[in-house]
């Protein structure tokens, strides 16, 4: 049997566990699970110095790629809120501080003085 027969039963396979691991991206991008999106498209990244992808899985893994970037762009956008929050939140703490650091400072002043 000559060898390249072999070889497109292998580019099968490993097309369809590059587009597995693309999906397994997506899928943990959307449950927030960033470090497996990373570990998804580490491997992915292997496989595809390792293999020839045709046409149309390339088109398929660019559409679900873009999925996983909008749901990058969301979380973005939430971490990005909570930390406005945050600062926010800070500072009225702050101005609560100083209120009550000048209202210690008045009423302890008045107390001497009484």
């Amino acid at each position: 049997m000559p060898l390249h027969s072999h070889y497109p039963t292998k580019r099968v396979h490993d097309s369809q566990s590059i587009e597995l691991l693309t999906r397994q991206a997506l899928e943990a991008s959307q449950a927030g699970d960033w470090d497996r999106v990373d570990a998804c498209y580490t491997e992915r990244e292997m496989s595809l110095k390792a293999n020839v992808v045709d046409r149309a899985i390339t088109q398929r893994l660019l559409a679900i790629d873009e999925q996983v970037r909008a749901a990058a762009l969301v979380a973005q956008a939430g971490i990005a809120g909570l930390l406005a929050d945050n600062a926010q939140a800070k500072r009225q703490l702050r101005r609560l501080k100083d209120i009550s650091g000048q209202v210690s400072a008045t009423s302890g002043a008045m107390h001497l003085e009484a």
